[in-house]
């Protein structure tokens, strides 16, 4: 290991600039040899961005000189392991968190060149650290690519430019941010509305951008200065959905305001329309030709509409009300997601359901389609995303590291990525041809509300708002089993003496017993007439005390 700190004194640069020159030498080797010593990562990282040691790791890989396979995957780890922990890392006051991120994210990957990386990053003595026992964050790999990370309130809207270049969010913080999708960081912040930014839009050809807010106003925004051109006044209620024509002229907006719940805009005569008035719209798209939009509303339907303002059809089957909506680039089909938990699909050329997709716990917020109308991506209350095949109506990926209700989705041209944005605040890019599950990649779909140890110690189970239990082996730190049964959220959890049976207690009023070898259940506890938030278990293991609301 070398001493960086006198180096770091004397010339920045020289760290900084170290990589590139070693790349530009043709030195190869020297260069793979600095991107697993934990000493130039670390001061790497204190001394500028992230991103720019996740850059060095990509002068490895364009290099032509050979790398042999082991050592360019085990490269391609760390630096996935920097990307995923970038958020974390970028922040002043995060940086001497480095030693823990890469033992949390790499500890289950056997390679040497990682292990060596591990070994000299536990002999970190600059600093008082906590250092993981277990592999106990999302490890490199997957679909997850990137968190980013500036919001302070919700995340509401998203949006993505039409070269994928840019992506820009919307949030509960009154503001909207304008980011940089190759580089990863933020170009603008845009704070002109005076309320809740509730929905985004971007013109074909990438110059603008329009949001909805629940101040009332529409407004018209320069992507590229970060400047507001104009605002759009009309409605009388908070604008909750927009869309923008292919021509760029024509925008649609929703809104629950008292007769006048969806207008038209026209940004170059600078006029606008209403076309329904008494209605409470929650989401809307257009057909890419702009002639038809389809809104969803809060009775549970959604209204087909000739944007001259006349409803073509009236579409019914959920039993919640709609919250999100897409249309297939061919204008053919159409899908929505619902407070109901489902998303339902529609041929748009007759108003008839064709399929529900069943999976999500809870309400739907978020629906966005794949350029070739193949597959579309689901944002839900319950914190994941999940990943659709529409030929078919299966699910296929299921995308779990929100903390909080997803509330938007939104797709690159190509297909590729998805970009969704939570009530967790955060941002995340994930890559959808990336369909394996890493070691460590399992976990509830939503709160964890309950956890007991084994009296053994080797293994423990945990209870979820997503409705399971799941038994978790503490040495292999992996999932063993997962316990189904409850109908609502899990609130309690105890383990009998001789690590056997498991009682649990939820919303559904009920306690369930359960065979811990087998996982099955093997009997359901009635008598309580509300949640139950606590059990007990004597030392005996014949006798269980549960408390309820």
């Amino acid at each position: 290991m070398s001493d960086y700190n006198n180096l770091l004194d004397e010339d920045v640069e020289y760290i900084l600039n170290l990589p590139y020159h070693l790349s530009m030498a043709g030195l190869a080797g020297e260069l793979c040899k600095l991107l697993i010593e934990f000493d130039f990562i670390e001061h790497k990282i204190s001394a500028s961005a992230p991103q720019l040691l996740i850059a060095d790791y990509d002068l490895t890989f364009a290099s032509e000189i050979e790398i042999s396979k082991q050592k360019k995957d085990s490269l391609r780890l760390i630096q996935g392991a920097i990307r995923k922990s970038a958020h974390i890392l970028n922040e002043p006051e995060n940086k001497t968190q480095l030693a823990g991120h890469l033992l949390a994210r790499l500890l289950c990957f056997p390679a040497p060149e990682i292990q060596a990386l591990l070994e000299q990053a536990k002999h970190e003595k600059n600093y008082p650290w906590l250092r993981p026992l277990t592999a106990s964050l999302t490890p490199p790999g997957g679909a997850l690519v990137r968190t980013l990370t500036g919001h302070t309130n919700y995340v509401t809207a998203i949006a993505i430019t039409p070269d994928g270049q840019t992506v820009i969010s919307a949030s509960n913080d009154d503001t909207l941010k304008v980011w940089d999708l190759t580089t990863n960081t933020l170009r603008h912040t845009l704070r002109r509305h005076t309320d809740r930014v509730l929905a985004i839009a971007i013109t074909p050809d990438a110059h603008f951008a329009v949001s909805g807010s629940k101040d009332k106003t529409l407004k018209l925004w320069d992507i590229a200065n970060g400047i507001e051109i104009k605002t759009l006044i009309g409605h009388t209620s908070f604008v909750n959905s927009v869309a923008i024509a292919s021509d760029g002229q024509w925008v649609i907006s929703g809104s629950w305001g008292i007769g006048n719940a969806l207008k038209l805009w026209d940004l170059v005569e600078n006029k606008h329309y209403t076309l329904a008035g008494n209605l409470r719209v929650n989401a809307i798209a257009m057909t890419p030709d702009g002639q038809v939009a389809i809104s969803g509303l809060d009775d549970n339907t959604l209204v087909l509409w000739d944007c001259s303002g006349i409803p073509l059809h009236k579409l019914t089957g959920h039993t919640g009300a709609i919250d999100a909506v897409a249309i297939t680039p061919d204008a053919k089909l159409a899908i929505s997601g619902s407070k109901d938990t489902t998303l339902k699909l529609w041929d748009l050329t007759n108003g008839t359901e064709l399929k529900t997709l069943a999976g999500h716990t809870q309400a739907i917020n978020a629906v966005a389609i794949t350029p070739d109308g193949k597959l579309a991506v689901s944002g839900s209350a319950d914190h994941t995303l999940k990943v659709w095949n529409l030929v078919n109506g299966e699910e296929i990926n299921t995308f779990t590291e929100h903390t909080n209700w997803v509330k938007a989705v939104a797709l690159t041209p190509d297909g590729k990525l998805a970009v969704s944005g939570s009530a967790d605040q955060t941002i995340k890019i994930w890559d959808l041809t990336n369909s394996s599950k890493q070691p460590g990649e399992a976990g509830h779909a939503n709160w964890v509300r309950a956890v007991a140890i084994a009296p053994s110690g080797k293994f423990a189970i945990s209870g979820s708002a997503d409705q399971t239990l799941k038994i978790w082996d503490l040495a292999g730190c992996k999932e063993l089993n997962t316990l189904k049964g409850h109908t609502n959220w899990v609130r309690t959890v105890a383990i009998s003496p001789d690590g056997r049976i498991a009682i649990s207690g939820s919303i559904d009023k009920t306690l369930k017993l359960w065979d811990l070898a087998t996982g099955k259940e093997c009997g359901t506890l009635i008598g309580h007439t509300s949640t139950v938030n606590a059990v007990a278990i004597a030392p005996d293991g014949r006798t269980a005390v549960s408390g309820s609301l």
